[in-house]
């Protein structure tokens, strides 16, 4: 115990040593107070405190850190308990020309969404098909992608599946006849896209309303894909990704009957800036300039507070009961929480003009957190399940 206790002290030096520094920063016992009065403990399920406060959100965005396990299950139960609130979409950080798969997995109409869906998103996956069992057709919850397709050959065989599925139209045919040969991309997509609006009323009438969106929503998707991959590598590519992003989830706003839950990393959910190479992530832009969620989008962040993880490059163990100072926030609600997971809202007006210690693991961020994000909730143990 005295070993282990000296090697979370040498792990605390080194975090304050290495980072910000924590003077004027709010005080355990002060900080401790209002986490012990705002928390909802999830001691049977999720609470209902929660969902009323989540339920109006037009947009709620879902920051999680990635290959960590509990993380789609929480997302899954969530969607589900927000479905009868309104919520009628779910956008994943995912390529998006598997929006197709997805959402006909999750109807139940496909056997499959690809095993990399599954990898990534399968407890998120299966506890929305298993939801929309329950439904009518017009209740169901869809399930879209909103993520650029990294390249040329990951696009082609979903898209491939999705020209079987409509019946190998020849507009799409040629298409992926087009890009096989080496024609240009943009030329190729945007011939197909006039096509497609030449014989608009004809293509609905064959496909309906839903697959031709699907199609259209596609065809867009590699369009704006392209034009990402051929900027290089590097803080200029990442600000164009992130751009496309936020383009493709307007679209999906703009569509959506009712409310949205957006999962994407937790870089992508800051309203404000504090980590990573993009000036404005995404959920900066979706409350700041979007037609369907602006001033309506809410960043909640799913931290773990123990457990194994990816951490600067290799997987070990943490605790941030033992790692962290001792007035930072997510030490405080692990010990406030006692073992369960837990929401806390970030409403009290401390969160957004005073000083204090937050550990993203690894890194040590000083300053009101809400300017960032509106809520955490805490995972009290997880694995790493890299994917």
């Amino acid at each position: 115990m005295r070993i282990r206790a000296f090697l979370a002290l040498l792990v605390i030096g080194a975090l304050v040593g290495c980072g910000p520094s924590l003077r004027g920063t709010v005080e355990r016992d002060a900080l401790h107070a209002i986490v012990e009065r705002d928390i909802v403990r999830f001691d049977d399920g999720l609470p209902e405190a929660m969902i009323e406060r989540l339920a109006d959100q037009r947009v709620l965005v879902v920051g999680e850190f990635h290959d960590i396990s509990e993380h789609d299950a929480f997302v899954g139960d969530l969607v589900v308990a927000l479905q009868p609130h309104g919520l009628t979409t779910v956008l994943l950080e995912f390529p998006q020309v598997f929006s197709w798969l997805l959402d006909a997995y999750t109807r139940g109409v496909a056997d499959t969404p690809g095993e990399g869906a599954l990898r990534t998103y399968g407890a998120l996956l299966e506890r929305i098909r298993a939801a929309n069992a329950t439904l009518p057709p017009d209740q169901q919850i869809a399930v879209r992608a909103i993520d650029v397709n990294p390249t040329q050959d990951d696009f082609l065989p979903p898209f491939r599946g999705l020209v079987h599925a409509l019946g190998q139209p020849d507009v799409l045919v040629d298409l992926v006849a087009a890009l096989e040969d080496g024609v240009d991309p943009d030329a190729a997509l945007a011939a197909a896209r006039d096509r497609l609006r030449d014989d608009e009323a004809d293509s609905i009438e064959r496909w309906g309303d839903l697959a031709f969106t699907v199609l259209v929503d596609a065809l867009d998707g590699e369009a704006r894909s392209a034009a990402v991959r051929r900027v290089r590598a590097g803080a200029e590519r990442d600000a164009e990704r992130e751009a496309a992003m936020h383009a493709l989830v307007d679209r999906q706003l703009a569509l959506a009957p009712g409310n949205a839950l957006v999962n994407v990393g937790y870089f992508h959910a800051q309203k404000q800036r504090q980590e990573g190479t993009v000036d404005r992530w995404l959920a900066e832009r979706l409350a700041a300039a979007s037609p369907d969620g602006a001033d309506e989008t809410y960043a909640l962040v799913v931290v773990p507070a123990s457990g194994e993880k990816l951490i600067r490059g290799s997987v070990r163990s943490f605790d941030v009961g033992e790692e962290s100072p001792r007035n930072e926030l997510f030490r405080i609600m692990q010990d406030v929480a006692g073992g369960v997971p837990a929401f806390l809202p970030l409403d009290d007006d401390a969160f957004e003009t005073e000083r204090m210690v937050v550990n993203y693991l690894p890194r040590l961020i000083v300053g009101p957190p809400r300017a960032a994000f509106d809520g955490f909730v805490l995972l009290p143990n997880v694995r790493y399940v890299g994917r």
